[in-house]
């Protein structure tokens, strides 16, 4: 076993790094003067993975919703759940499927190398049948319904279906109650021999524990996987949003709405470096710090709502803007306007440098969180960067790059998503 050290001289910070035998990358951030301990699990697999060749085969189409659905049932075993074997030892534990990734964990305080043990345990050893399956459906179904009555999540998938013509991210990460009555155990367990294989999973783990103890439950616990050859196909996706604007009705107190910007799609060290220079250009540009947003506020046209945000993930990356608004089409072009204003008389240096001093701190902050640590590990794992790019990049970040950013934004190649509250 070799273990790679990583440093961060600016931060003062170590982690340390290795490939156990199986394929499963192991990530280890120990903390001095922590007790707490928290764990993560993680695989290469989320909701966009819907079509994959395994082993050199045809495209497998996977139906809308399966690696949730795959989340849920993994927690399940012919003895006891993870979830009572988690409770018995004081630890808390859950999971959560993103568009690109799931990942499984626990927090602790005691009892570490048993809580780690049950979580390499349980991912480890699918165990699916039809009955435990089929009763699930009726669960999962019930949680799409609960997605779909939040104006807040509806606004953002329908701002997502008016971007892309065909890429999964238009899809509800749970599926829908069509796409997930084709799911069966057999299916499942053929999901996951193909994507829970040890080279696609990352375990990442911070805080107070000895790192030999750690090692020493991995050397034993982690099992070698089918070796497939799994590649997921993300489609095509035309440069331009599908439509400028979209728009619907459901019952809620005050119209929502979402502008989208469609980006190209970025990876690894260049997602985050673009992140973090399209914040700082959103920040001084929109900002609850600008004059654009003070006039904004006090014109009536926004309210606190009012704020913007970067949704980005494998295969595509989207600047936005969500808000409360009575005139949503007049807020969406006052702040195209204001894009498109920048050019020419972009925000000043002294903006730029206030907002970067507050990025780069509230990234600093999350190292003293041994949650925040762990997720900045898989993060970082999942993107195939490091724990302290982020930090990096966002010391490095100047003035020229922002400008540059403003420059090039296509403030034209977006679409609005408009919630209005249903008549009674």
């Amino acid at each position: 076993m070799m273990l790679e050290e990583i440093t961060s001289e600016r931060l003062g910070e170590r982690y340390y790094r290795y490939t156990h035998s199986s394929g499963v990358t192991v990530l280890l951030y120990p903390m001095k003067g922590y007790s707490t301990v928290t764990a993560q699990f993680s695989v290469k697999f989320g909701s966009v993975d819907n079509c994959a060749i395994v082993n050199g085969g045809k495209p497998w189409h996977i139906p809308d919703g399966t690696a949730h659905y795959l989340e849920h049932k993994l927690f399940e075993s012919p003895e006891k759940e993870a979830f009572a074997r988690f409770a018995e030892t004081g630890a808390s534990c859950n999971a959560g499927t993103s568009y690109d990734s799931t990942r499984y964990y626990f927090s602790c305080s005691a009892n570490f190398e048993k809580n780690l043990e049950i979580l390499l345990d349980f991912v480890q050893h699918p165990y699916f049948t039809p009955e435990n399956v089929e009763k699930e459906r009726g669960i999962i179904t019930q949680e799409i319904t609960m997605y779909l009555d939040s104006p807040a999540w509806r606004v953002c998938m329908e701002l997502y279906r008016g971007m892309f013509a065909d890429n999964p991210v238009r899809n509800d990460i749970a599926g829908s109650a069509e796409s997930i009555a084709l799911i069966t155990d057999k299916l499942l367990y053929d999901v996951y021999d193909a994507f829970y294989e040890p080279s696609n999973m990352y375990l990442c783990i911070a805080g107070g524990f000895d790192m030999e103890s750690a090692i020493e439950v991995c050397e034993r616990c982690l099992l070698p996987g089918k070796s497939m050859n799994t590649v997921s196909i993300l489609p095509e996706e035309p440069a331009r949003v599908i439509t400028p604007r979209v728009q619907m009705s459901m019952p809620l107190g005050k119209t929502n709405f979402a502008l989208g910007f469609k980006s190209p799609a970025y990876s690894g060290r260049q997602m985050t470096e673009e992140y973090i220079y399209q914040t700082l250009m959103n920040d001084t540009t929109v900002g609850a710090a600008t004059d654009f947003y003070r006039s904004m506020r006090d014109s009536g046209l926004i309210n606190e709502t009012f704020e913007s945000s970067i949704m980005m993930g494998r295969g595509f990356f989207v600047p936005a803007i969500f808000g409360e608004s009575d005139d949503p089409d007049r807020a969406a072009e006052a702040v195209r306007a204001e894009y498109r204003r920048r050019k020419t008389e972009p925000p000043t240096r002294e903006a730029f440098l206030r907002a970067k001093k507050y990025l780069y701190g509230d990234n600093i902050r999350t190292f003293n969180n041994v949650e925040s640590v762990a997720q900045n590990l898989s993060d970082a794992a999942l993107t195939g960067t490091s724990a302290f790019d982020y930090a990096e990049l966002a010391a490095a970040a100047d003035y020229e790059g922002m400008l540059q950013r403003i420059e090039n934004f296509d403030e034209g190649n977006c679409c609005l998503s408009v919630i209005t509250p249903s008549e009674e």
